[in-house]
């Protein structure tokens, strides 16, 4: 059954959390307090289309509308859980992040730019199935420690990704696309809380949960939409949004600290310092 209409500007109101995460301390409450799905007919799409996007801003949400989208290949991947909190959060989580995708499509599509999404292609079905079978194999060699590294590598795409939309909406003079980043904002911050608090709750006293996990993070990890794009094209955005605001990757680095056994792991700014020397 689809999830019920979320009216933005209200639901925020309500909720109160885009910028006070501490008040969501479990999983339980940041599920709780995600609602719906964005509803399209809450915006004015006349003034998204009356005032223009530079060229760097079209690049920016063609990536991320295809990321977004590729939650439906993310989603295919990992749904492995037995767990039946998290089995109810990655299904809202879907049908969200898709939503996310057809309001910054819509966007685009005003301004004359079309985006599809590439995650349908065959050969990335075909990495879909191999990356099912990896994590069901990596479940049963180590166990109840892989979901640990689930929601941890999940705290980091949610907060890289929040975090970009925030930059984004930062600098653009469209008032359109803010008013669609500050709600998707919103909902990008409470599946961070939810991935961050199932993190913290599997790794608090689990010395070994701890050590796999920064292991995964400092040896696996990649930016959010590596596998659907190149690397190439990631560290191109991660430059051309960061770039001129190294304190954001600071910050980030600072929010993964806070899980137990990250500390010192530097994976944002590490990752800047790489998509620069590549972009240079």
């Amino acid at each position: 059954m689809s999830a019920a209409l979320v009216q933005p500007a209200a639901w925020l109101r309500m909720k109160g959390v885009l910028h006070d995460l501490d008040r969501v301390k479990t999983p339980e409450a940041a599920l709780d307090a995600m609602g719906g799905v964005l509803d399209l007919r809450a915006y004015d799409w006349a003034q998204a289309a009356d005032a223009p996007l530079r060229a760097d801003e079209i690049e920016w949400l063609t990536y991320a509308t295809q990321v977004e989208w590729g939650t439906e290949h993310y989603f295919a991947v990992l749904d492995i859980s037995r767990d039946p909190l998290v089995h109810r959060f990655l299904r809202v989580w879907l049908e969200q992040e898709v939503v996310h995708a057809d309001l910054l499509r819509r966007l685009l599509a005003a301004h004359a730019v079309e985006v599809g999404p590439v995650h349908e292609a065959r050969s990335k079905r075909l990495a879909r199935w191999r990356g099912k079978q990896i994590n069901r194999a990596a479940r049963r060699v180590i166990g109840d420690d892989f979901f640990a590294v689930h929601m941890a590598w999940g705290a980091v795409n949610e907060l890289s990704t929040q975090r970009f939309y925030g930059v984004i909406r930062s600098r653009t003079s469209n008032p359109g696309l803010r008013d669609i980043l500050r709600d998707i904002m919103g909902q990008e911050a409470l599946h961070y809380a939810f991935y961050r608090n199932v993190a913290i709750r599997r790794l608090t006293g689990n010395p070994r949960a701890q050590r796999i996990v920064r292991w995964a993070l400092d040896k696996l990890w990649a930016p959010v939409g590596v596998g659907l794009k190149t690397r190439r094209d990631a560290h191109r955005i991660i430059a051309g949004i960061l770039g001129n605001s190294p304190e954001v990757a600071d910050q980030m680095d600072a929010q993964i600290d806070r899980m137990p056994g990250l500390r010192g792991l530097g994976l944002a700014r590490r990752t800047l310092d790489r998509a620069l020397a590549t972009a240079g």
